[in-house]
């Protein structure tokens, strides 16, 4: 059986962890790709150390996973280090893979996935990766070509709600689960999670729970040196150990991407409240309507301030209530929605590197 290699963005990914390692079953893309792969005579591994030379196609996932790149950065602090040579290194990849490739001539048989924006990974987006794959995978719209840039779908689990789901008097009224983190970069939608969440939390204590990792310890420079400055939320609930069951028990739930301004940049933030029977309220992509039913969720940009948005959600009748969830749930049967699975993000990669099924 020959192998596809998969270079992954991370050592906790390694030796095949990414098929195995999981929260909220969010790797059962890569497990069914396997599968898939399988099908067609193929076995998907992560590269590890694994040789190349009957390999068909290697996989790289991130430009955190592409050896010889130099990294973007930016500020007086990454001046000041250059300045003095004193620019760290990562150990992470673990080996040359891209190098050893090209070595073996198969740089038409290397793709890679841009999974991240540019809030989280701006080096996803440099000449140094469109200049090294001949293959692309990107959600991002307004760089899709079919030439070298091509569409995939952030793939998301079906996750299946609560048999009987709660009526609307008995569920409490917002709930963000996230977790907290500080990306000081154009478009970031951390900082907007924390303002609606200390928003909440100081003004309708009763009627807001806060779930996630991270929102009680230091997340910036300056409330590492200063811990007082960490803010503190009276509903925070921590952890919830069944994400679609904690979500199943609130009329409305934060779908606040990482960023906003990029058009095709739907994660699985919103499909989770949906397939919860819950109602988002969306941030991020400027055209999340092309992807799902405008009626089915609250687009945060309706509103001026997080006052205005309480008054909207304190206001809203039980009728009104119910039509977004139907909406919802009827467009969780549609086509439109499939787009965003397991299976149909396999079908692609298959279709766009044209895998022929071994005989």
């Amino acid at each position: 059986m020959k192998k596809i290699l998969l270079q992954v963005s991370s050592p906790i990914f390694a030796n095949d962890a990414i098929f195995k390692w999981d929260i909220n079953n969010m790797n059962e893309p890569w497990r069914k790709l396997k599968s898939k792969l399988a099908e067609l005579g193929y076995e998907l591994v992560t590269a590890d150390d694994r040789p190349i030379d009957d390999c068909a196609w290697i996989l790289f996932l991130d430009s955190t996973s592409v050896d010889g790149l130099t990294p973007v950065k930016s500020g007086v602090k990454s001046l000041l280090k250059k300045l003095l040579k004193r620019e760290a290194k990562s150990s992470w990849p673990n080996r040359p893979l891209y190098e050893e490739a090209l070595k073996k001539n198969m740089k038409d048989k290397m793709a890679i996935f841009l999974w991240e924006g540019k809030v989280n990974n701006p080096d996803n987006y440099t000449p140094q990766i469109e200049n090294r794959f001949k293959y692309i995978f990107t959600w991002n719209d307004e760089l899709v070509d079919n030439k070298k840039f091509f569409k995939f779908f952030l793939p998301v689990p079906l996750r299946p709600r609560e048999a009987k789901p709660l009526p609307f008097q008995e569920k409490k009224l917002l709930v963000n689960m996230s977790a907290n983190r500080h990306y000081p970069r154009p478009n970031e939608l951390y900082s907007a999670r924390l303002k609606t969440s200390a928003y909440f939390d100081a003004n309708y204590p009763n009627d807001f729970d806060l779930f996630g990792a991270r929102w009680q310890i230091p997340v910036t420079r300056w409330q590492k040196y200063f811990p007082r400055l960490v803010p503190r939320f009276a509903c925070y609930r921590g952890t919830a150990n069944d994400k679609i069951a904690t979500l199943s028990r609130y009329k409305f739930s934060l779908a606040y991407e990482n960023m906003s301004g990029t058009e095709g940049y739907v994660t699985e933030k919103i499909f989770d409240i949906l397939q919860a029977g819950s109602v988002p309220i969306y941030w991020g992509a400027p055209n999340i309507e092309t992807y799902v039913n405008p009626n089915a969720f609250i687009d945060r940009r309706d509103f001026k301030n997080d006052a205005a948005l309480a008054v909207y959600l304190k206001n809203m009748k039980g009728g009104e209530y119910e039509k977004m969830i139907l909406a919802g749930q009827e467009y969780l049967k549609t086509e439109q929605f499939k787009k965003f699975l397991p299976e149909y993000f396999c079908d692609r990669i298959i279709e766009v590197l044209n895998i022929p099924k071994i005989l």
